[in-house]
């Protein structure tokens, strides 16, 4: 497993994510899906995707159909 970098986790957690997880190089950059989990790591539904991608230090937020795309 990939370890998620603390940029990333950061970002995510100010966002109300609480679930990283890496997917891989997109657009020449880390790709990481976030969301949510309950309690028991169950996903929790949060409508359309958020994917972030880390390059060079500088983390771009892509939301809803774009991330889609990525996925």
């Amino acid at each position: 497993m990939k370890q998620i970098p603390k940029i990333i986790q950061d970002n995510a957690a100010e966002q109300g994510f609480n679930a990283v997880e890496f997917i891989g190089e997109r657009e020449d950059a880390q790709a990481f899906s976030v969301g949510c989990v309950d309690e028991d790591g169950e996903p929790l539904p949060t409508g359309l995707p958020t994917v972030f991608l880390l390059k060079e230090d500088k983390v771009t937020v892509k939301r809803g159909i774009e991330a889609l795309d990525l996925l």
